[in-house]
């Protein structure tokens, strides 16, 4: 099933902080996240994963699980950066009843950049990334708005974001192909989309060593999502709990 990873890539700004605090040269760190998700899928329900995470951070260049940041400019506020993720996304037939007779979806490999502005008055983000491995062949960008709040040792981001997602993609995820219709599951192109997401990510650290994250957030699907009938309901929720100790 589809193993969501935006919770996760959160992580990555998190242990770069961290790993600036430490002496000067390569960082790094192993962990892993417990991912508690419903994604709507029909009759399928509830999922909680173990996810294995490694950590490094050595000058411009991140990397936490999935997902490798460089940083390719830097002036006062502002960053750019180019980003490679594996999106996790997809299903095989065992996954559940309602994808009895239908293709695998596959994972892909997505690269683009993002960039981030911090005011006074939150932080304020984009990002563009895009099919490497022509699995669906789409691309999704995103914006999104944060307010930060430091409570002791830990960093509190409540945010929202709105994702465009393109039709090819759409179509890969939740589209119905010809041959794989059936009772229940009539054929179903998708269409472009865009999607909208709340959440709350948190950072607490302790001492020099020690990371935990905590997030908890909701997506709710645009219409060409959810008219799939693959989908049964409006949106999508996710809990994340994770750990990360840096040497």
């Amino acid at each position: 099933m589809n193993k969501t990873i935006s919770l996760i890539s959160l992580a990555l700004m998190s242990f770069s902080a961290l790993a600036d605090e430490q002496k000067p040269g390569i960082q790094w760190g192993v962990g892993a996240a417990v991912v508690s998700q419903d994604q709507g899928y029909t009759g399928v329900g509830n999922e909680t994963i173990l996810v294995p995470a490694l950590a490094i951070q050595y000058g411009n260049f991140s990397l936490l699980g999935p997902r490798a940041n460089y940083k390719v400019w830097q002036q006062d506020n502002i960053e750019l950066s180019l980003v490679g993720q594996l999106r996790l996304d997809g299903y095989e037939e065992a996954d559940g009843e309602i994808f009895l007779g239908m293709e695998d979806r596959d994972m892909s490999f997505d690269f683009g950049f993002e960039g981030e502005l911090d005011t006074k008055i939150g932080e304020f983000g984009f990002s563009f990334m895009h099919d490497m491995t022509s699995t669906h062949e789409g691309y999704e960008a995103s914006v999104s708005y944060g307010i930060p709040f430091t409570a002791g040792d830990g960093r509190i981001v409540p945010y929202v974001s709105a994702s465009y997602l393109s039709e090819d993609l759409v179509d890969y995820y939740y589209g119905v192909l010809p041959n794989e219709q059936r009772a229940g599951r009539m054929a179903y192109v998708g269409d472009a989309s865009m999607n909208f997401e709340v959440g709350v990510s948190s950072d607490w650290f302790f001492g020099k060593n020690h990371m935990i994250k905590a997030d908890l957030n909701y997506t709710a699907y645009g219409s060409e999502i959810k008219d799939s009938p693959l989908i049964e309901q409006s949106g999508g929720a996710q809990v994340l709990l994770g750990y990360v100790y840096v040497f």
